[in-house]
């Protein structure tokens, strides 16, 4: 089976309009920011306060600062930074969270992943958002042509996003449309370059036609980009043997 992207839908609050004046003694200068951001992180591994912890961020950081944190950053820095953008970014942040996929630092990992999850389930309009988690009910039922027939309508009427490209893709999968599938799983990362599900889902579509040095190549490009997968670490391990012995 694919791995899918769960859907953890949020609210979401603005960002303040970034504030001009240099010598306003109520916005922090940076190392104060950046240890505000941090006893706000802790703050909220302790109470679990989303609405708590949104609103803060919004009141005190910029986009930039927080993109800037998760490069710049320590380490419990980058971790809050990672947090904050899950909660408050867009498909913008995509770019400076998904390398974060293969950080040293594995809690890092853990959140960028949820972060990049929580961003793709915000993608699109309410509307769009509320058909996309019908087209997950019914792929997870079983019901794999009415996922194809509303994702399709989606995709047809607005374009889409990669959210219902790859929900479209396990249904196909599922009903052996695997070129396809193939299809929908490319398209998936030509508008998010880390979706390492949509890899596997390739690498799996390539299982199913016995091609194995493709069906290797994208498990391997799925486990390079988020090396946690340790079932597509064992199914590269069985493919390498088979090829082998070939």
């Amino acid at each position: 089976m694919f791995v899918p992207i769960s859907q953890t839908g949020m609210d979401v609050a603005e960002f303040p309009p970034k504030c001009t004046s240099q010598s306003n003694p109520s916005v922090p200068e940076p190392a104060t920011r950046t240890s505000i951001l941090v006893k706000y992180y802790h703050r909220y591994l302790s109470d679990g306060d989303t609405p708590r912890l949104i609103v803060a961020i919004a009141r005190r950081f910029l986009p930039s600062t927080l993109q800037r944190l998760l490069t710049d950053g320590g380490v419990q820095e980058r971790r809050a930074a990672a947090l904050a953008i899950g909660l408050l970014g867009d498909n913008s942040d995509v770019s400076f969270l998904g390398p974060l996929l293969r950080s040293n630092d594995r809690r890092l990992r853990l959140v960028a992943d949820d972060s990049l999850r929580a961003i793709a389930a915000r993608e699109g309009s309410a509307e769009q958002r509320q058909i996309l988690e019908r087209v997950i009910r019914y792929n997870e039922c079983g019901h794999y042509a009415n996922a194809i027939e509303l994702a399709s309508g989606v995709i047809d009427s607005t374009g889409g996003t990669a959210e219902f490209f790859h929900q479209r893709s396990l249904a196909l999968f599922q009903l052996d449309s695997l070129d396809s599938a193939v299809a929908d799983c490319l398209q998936v990362l030509k508008l998010n370059t880390y979706h390492y599900a949509a890899m596997v889902g390739l690498g799996h579509c390539y299982l199913e036609r016995r091609d194995l040095v493709k069906s290797l190549h994208w498990f391997r490009q799925a486990l390079d980009v988020y090396p946690d997968l340790e079932p597509v670490r064992m199914q590269i391990r069985r493919l390498q043997r088979d090829i082998q012995e070939l």
